[in-house]
């Protein structure tokens, strides 16, 4: 069994542990150059995916991050029709489309923090940021590993901040209140294939005084505790 792992410039560290690990276990891998990902489609409908380092075959597909790169999606429907893909095509997209996520998890009901999707017009954006109140974070609704978030605590901060989101070029924005933990509880679920593979949730109560909910937390460590009965529920619901 040869397994496809798409490498992502922006994450490298998704790639490059699915090939470590798959090197431990003597699995064979075929890297796959997200950038370079292309399909051709021949006048009878045949299709072709190749990257850089030509036709690419295997008999599974890893799970990747497709963000930067939407020649590559085309691609990736394609050999997941021919390879046992763990992640669907649309369900990659969605998590990496923070604004679809958040549209996602309101249809589900799923409590979060206030979201609102903008734009990228600073007159707007400012305005936005004024009627939510200081401080804020901002971000691009695609991205990866807090590259394009950033927290501004005045309008000042804020124009510095759209102007370094700027250079990646136009999309929507994300304005956010900032969010200081208060009940100090994070909850995680794995939901792979339908079924939940795991969940529970961690308490944090590091001590500091939060000026969103006034209140002091215990000096202690993060801990893992047990989830409340709904907490898979409400994750299958954010799912669909």
């Amino acid at each position: 069994m040869t397994v496809a792992v798409a490498r992502n410039p922006y994450a490298t560290n998704v790639s490059g542990s699915l090939i470590a690990a798959a090197g431990r276990l003597g699995v064979p891998v075929r890297p796959v150059d997200l950038p370079s990902l292309r399909l051709g489609i021949g006048p009878r409908g045949e299709e072709a995916v190749t990257d850089s380092a030509g036709p690419v075959v295997a008999d599974s597909l890893a799970p990747y991050l497709l963000f930067g790169f939407p020649a590559a999606v085309h691609a990736l429907r394609a050999l997941a029709r021919t390879t046992h893909a763990q992640n669907p095509v649309d369900g990659v997209l969605l998590a990496d489309d923070k604004a679809a996520g958040a549209y996602r998890l309101a249809q589900a009901g799923v409590p979060q923090v206030r979201t609102e999707i903008c734009p990228f017009d600073a007159g707007l954006v400012t305005a936005v940021a004024a009627e939510i109140g200081y401080p804020v974070v901002v971000k691009r609704a695609h991205g990866a590993q807090g590259r394009w978030v950033r927290r501004a605590e005045s309008q000042q901060a804020l124009a510095t901040a759209l102007a370094e989101l700027a250079a990646e070029g136009p999309g929507a924005l994300i304005v956010q209140p900032e969010v200081v933990e208060c009940a100090g509880t994070s909850i995680r679920a794995v939901i792979t294939g339908g079924p939940g593979r795991a969940h529970g949730s961690w308490r944090s109560t590091r001590a500091r005084t939060s000026p969103a909910c006034n209140r002091t937390m215990r000096p202690t460590s993060a801990r893992r505790c047990c989830a409340r009965p709904d907490d898979p529920r409400l994750a299958h619901r954010a799912a669909g």
